[in-house]
Order: structure tokens, then sequence, then C-alpha cells
């Protein structure tokens, strides 16, 4: 738990620090850093909708807010993320157990515009740090 908290804080450090590059008198956004093994499993488990086909940066703050959800979330507590022109949510539910995994429900909202896509799943917990999407 401890070892993803700590990747979490890097991530969300890099983030945050990305932006911050300039050269001359305008800003210019870093390349989003490369998202952890852990987050990239959840990929087949985000929002698909022809309205709202996520961008490269989006897809990786829908992933990481997913995770960050799933990980560390509060019960109810929405997870929030925005890139460019979309932005999301992510709310986990409550913690469970099957057989010796830990599983826990989401519902991940994407909008983009007017258009907004609503899924609703599952995943479980098949590592230290890694969420497995299920069913």
């Amino acid at each position: 738990m401890r070892r993803a908290f700590q990747t979490f804080a890097a991530l969300v450090s890099m983030l945050a620090l990305g932006g911050c590059l300039s050269s001359g008198a305008s800003l210019t956004a870093a390349p989003a850093p490369a998202l952890p093994a852990s987050a990239l499993a959840l990929r087949p488990s985000l929002p698909k909708s022809g309205d709202v086909a996520l961008s490269g940066r989006a897809e990786q703050g829908a992933l990481l807010a997913q995770y960050q959800a799933l990980q560390f979330g509060s019960v109810g507590q929405a997870v929030p993320w925005s890139a460019g022109a979309y932005r999301g949510e992510v709310t986990p539910t409550q913690l469970y157990r099957i057989g010796s995994q830990d599983c826990r429900g989401y519902t991940h909202v994407v909008t983009r515009g007017n258009a907004t896509t609503r899924q609703v799943g599952t995943a479980c917990r098949t590592g230290a740090d890694t969420w497995t999407p299920v069913g």
C-alpha cells in the first residue's frame, strides 16, 4: 500500500509540474508522463462512445482518476479529472471481497461538450496495486 501511495504521489507531482516548463515568453506543456502498468490495466474499462472518444491526454487523465478512485477513493466521493475539452469523474463504491480478491464497483462519467458517457463497472485488485476490470 505504501508503494502504491508513493507511486501515486510521484505521478501527481509530475502532472502538476509538467505544465511549468517555459520556452521564451510562452508556456509549453510537457509531455504527459507514462502511466504505471497498474493504471494501464484499467484501459479496457474506460467509457466508450462515438461522441466521447478520448484523446491520448484525456485517456491518461481518465485512467489515473479511475486508478486513484479504486485504490484510494472514499465510498461515494468522486475523483474528478480534466484534459483539454474532456472532463470526467470516477465514483467508487464500497470495497468488498470475492474469494481472496478485493473488488469494488465504480461509475465513470466522461463529458466532451454536450456529449456525456456513463460507464458502470467493477474491478478487482489482482496485485498490491493493480486493478483489473471484470465482467
